[in-house]
């Protein structure tokens, strides 16, 4: 389980001594930050969120200052995390000191605004328990909780990913999680809130590769939010080039079975996107002009618009107009047809733990027999990303208030 922990302390040694404990402790090393003052503090907690902080309480403001450490940096610094919220607060924030002098002196008013003090002791390993007891305290209450806010799937890494990659997010280098997946980590603040970011595409299309990606994705990152966005096919007269679809349902269409005399019977097992998302989904239909105009490449002469309705997957890219014909007698409000939608929804609705609110949410590049045009997939990559981030704005927003 990932947790996320920032040490402040200019003494490196003490530094060391604490992250390397923190390691024994189970935690990555990649998820330990250290900053050796202040400045660099809260330049680290406006960029990422942490489960654990764990402040020195003597501090200088810039590391080599003339002034050196006082208790005075380190107390303006929590007052401007607790008391001011000028910077988003880490869920638990313990003090460190191996000054006893300063620890007499400064202990009531640190202890206001911090869970607890650590003694950083040579000789008396008494902190390591009260720290071990403290990581123990937090595994234990993010077991049912989510450890980021969003995650974006996409079944390509050109262009659907790509245009991921371009919303507002601070991006971090690409890492691989060692079975052909590669994510990317990233931060966004809104409303004073540092929200974690994580994206994947798949390393090829189709509903196995989706399923399996989203169930990793779920037991890997335990995301508040999962968004699947890209291009699918428009099926029957309610789409054009563009459209953005909102699947409120999706099924496998070849589920089934194929009877005497080439007669298939379908045997579909539909799963649904979360409702509240969809809602929103509603909220964003101003915006489209905006995402329409801003967007410097090829694309429809007319603005798209927003539909709901089921889209249905499927292991192969469909671009026969019979077939198409045959998804509306599944379901005569057959809006859309991919190759992954289902595959998402439904290792989402099998996860164990906190479930996800889950939306795929595709804009139209192709329309069967009617009309395609491949130079209109960069175009839908960036709607879709730009409508999942504002949908995920609003869903942040209202969290709040």
């Amino acid at each position: 389980m990932t947790i996320f922990a920032l040490v402040v302390d200019d003494d490196e040694i003490k530094l060391n001594k604490v992250v390397s404990e923190l390691i024994a402790l189970g935690l990555n090393r990649g998820e330990i930050y250290t900053a050796a003052d202040a400045a660099a503090a809260r330049k680290i907690l406006y960029e990422r969120s942490f489960d654990l902080l764990l402040l020195d309480l003597n501090l200088p403001e810039r590391f080599g200052s003339v002034k050196g450490p006082t208790a005075e940096v380190g107390l303006g610094l929590l007052r401007q995390i607790v008391e001011d919220e000028e910077i988003p607060a880490p869920t638990n924030i313990v003090g460190i000191t191996s000054d006893s002098s300063s620890l007499t002196h400064y202990r009531a008013e640190f202890d206001v605004l911090t869970t607890q003090i650590l003694f950083i002791d040579p000789i008396n390993i008494e902190w390591k328990s009260s720290l071990k007891f403290l990581v123990g305290r937090i595994k234990n209450k993010n077991q049912e909780a989510f450890d980021i806010d969003i995650f974006f799937i996409t079944a390509l890494r050109e262009p659907e990913q790509a245009e991921i990659l371009k919303l507002p997010i601070s991006w971090e280098a690409e890492e691989s999680l060692g079975n052909g997946i590669l994510i990317r980590r990233g931060t966004f603040l809104t409303g004073n809130v540092v929200r974690k970011v994580v994206t994947a595409h798949s390393n090829q299309m189709g509903l196995v590769a989706s399923a399996y990606l989203t169930s990793l994705v779920i037991q890997r990152f335990r995301p508040k939010l999962l968004f699947m966005t890209g291009i699918c096919g428009g099926i029957g007269d309610k789409t054009k080039l563009g459209d953005i679809i909102f699947a409120e349902k999706s099924w496998d269409w070849q589920s089934g079975k194929w009877g005497v005399g080439g007669k298939f019977e379908i045997a579909p097992d539909p799963k649904d996107a979360d409702g509240e998302l969809l809602a929103f989904g509603h909220g964003i239909k101003d915006l489209i002009r905006t995402y329409h105009s801003e967007f410097p490449g090829s694309r429809p002469k007319e603005i798209p618009k927003i539909v709901h309705g089921p889209m249905v997957s499927g292991s192969a890219v469909v671009a026969d107009k019979a077939l198409h014909e045959r998804f509306i007698t599944q379901h005569r409000k057959s809006v859309g047809v991919d190759m992954e939608c289902y595959g998402v929804y439904f290792s989402s609705s099998m996860a164990t733990g906190p479930k996800p609110k889950v939306l795929c949410l595709k804009a139209v590049s192709d329309l069967a027999n009617r009309q395609k045009s491949d130079d209109f997939q960069e175009y839908c990559s960036y709607i879709t990303a730009r409508a999942a981030f504002d949908i995920a704005g609003k869903f942040f927003d209202q969290e709040r208030s």
